[in-house]
This record gives C-alpha cells, structure tokens and sequence, in this order.
C-alpha cells in the first residue's frame, strides 16, 4: 500500500530542480560572469561573480587616471576568468586541465576583449593631467584631429607656450578667421565672442589668424602659472587632442 505524498515532500517537488551543467552547455554564455552559474541554479556563485565583476568594472571606470582604477580593472579581469574557467571545469568533469585552460582562457579574454577595451580607452579618454597633478584633470581624444581640424568652441588639450606646460584651452578661432578687438569687444569673422575671461587689449586691433594656427584662450585654474595673455596663437601640431570631459575634481566633473 502506497501512502499519500506527505508534506515535505510536496514542497520539494515543487521546487526548481538545479540544471546540471552535462544536460545544459553553457555555450555563449561563457562570455558573461556569473551566467552559466546562474543557468544552472548556482545562484550564490553566479551573483558572487557577476557582482564582483561589476562592481570593479565601475569602480575602475570611476578610479580611471589612477592606479586604483588598473587595481579594480585587474580584478575584473580575474573575476571574469575565475567565471568561464569554473563553467567549463563543471562542464568537463571529470576531465579538467586547470594548467591548459586558464592560461588559454586568460590570453583568449586579453586578446579578443580587454587589451583592445584599453587600447580604445587609452586612445579616445586619456586623462590629461600636469605632471604635478595641482590642477583639474581632462579627457582628452588624441584621435579627435587625426583627420580632422579643430573647430571653434572645442576644448583641446595642448602644450602651452612659451614654456609648453600641459594645458586646457578653449578654441576661439581657426586658421583663416578674422579677430577684431573694437575697443570693448572681441570679435570673430563679424560675430561677438560670448563674455568670457578675454581680457582687454590696450588698443583696437585686427588680425587673421595664421595658417595651421588655432586661437586659444586657456583655462584659468587655481595654482595654474599666469599665461602670457587672456587669447594665445598656438601651432595646431602643439594640440595632443581634444578635452571632451572634465573629470577631476570629482565634484566638478562635467562634459566640455
């Protein structure tokens, strides 16, 4: 005589049998952390990895400019390793060659993901600093004038004359523009130039703008050394790129 399901038994049937990583591959899901755990039920581990991967990922970003940022990114880069290279020892067990497939899935993961992601980042948001870092800290595109000029209104990063110190500046005009000061105003190609920090020269004046030479007027910041005047005529081969963000202080950190 069969009895009746009891209770307990009820609610362990009822509950969601863990997926065993034989009956389901994790297949593209390799290349997310914590997924293939979480496929499988796994769920502490899953969200142990996906979290830890996340939480260093922003915190790197956040962090970027300084060596705590490449601290946090290593361990993201660890934290998504540590995932796939775990994933694929349940799914060939008993068969596992921990010597092979971590230095394998190590170097497939720089290759193909976080090498290029560096490479890019480093490219197109260097943070552009003085060396003695006393003053704000930029973002700088040093692909931004690859194939391209700068334009009126963009911030660049460049080195500043006479003594070529690492500086901020806003573009007032390009090669081939008129600059009129009238006395009270400023002017490019007929138009007034926004109020701003330009200072007043001691007499009316007109010039045109060089070729291959941008008018700048460079940031002012707090222990900064004064600038030889308010607009300076800068080479275009001076500029190292352009300062799309400011980034630091963080208080301060806005897009340009």
């Amino acid at each position: 005589m069969v009895g009746a399901p009891g209770h307990e038994d009820t609610i362990h049937r009822d509950r969601p049998a863990d997926r065993r990583p034989f009956e389901s591959p994790a297949g593209l899901r390799l290349f997310v952390p914590g997924w293939p755990q979480l496929a499988w039920g796994q769920r502490e581990r899953g969200w142990v990895l996906l979290g830890s991967f996340l939480v260093a990922m922003v915190a790197g970003i956040l962090a970027w400019g300084t060596w705590l940022s490449w601290s946090f990114l290593a361990f993201a880069f660890l934290a998504h390793v540590t995932s796939t290279t775990d994933a694929i020892r349940q799914g060939s067990f008993p068969v596992y060659s921990r010597r092979t497939v971590v230095p394998m899935i190590g170097g497939a993961f720089a290759a193909l993901f976080y090498v290029p992601a560096l490479l890019t980042l480093i490219a197109t948001a260097w943070p552009g600093s003085a060396p003695d870092r006393s003053r704000s800290v930029y973002l700088v595109n040093c692909w931004a004038y690859r194939s391209a000029q700068p334009r009126r209104g963009h911030w660049v990063w460049l080195h500043l004359p006479p003594q070529g110190r690492l500086h901020a500046a806003r573009v007032v005009a390009v090669a081939g523009q008129e600059v009129e000061w009238d006395g009270r105003r400023w002017h490019v190609d007929g138009q007034l130039l926004p109020p701003g920090r330009t200072t007043a020269w001691p007499r009316a004046c007109r010039f045109r703008v060089p070729a291959d030479q941008v008018l700048v007027e460079p940031e002012e910041e707090e222990g900064s050394p004064p600038t030889t005047g308010s607009l300076v005529l800068v080479d275009q081969d001076q500029i190292i790129g352009r300062a799309w963000a400011q980034y630091y202080p963080v208080w301060d950190r806005r897009l340009l």
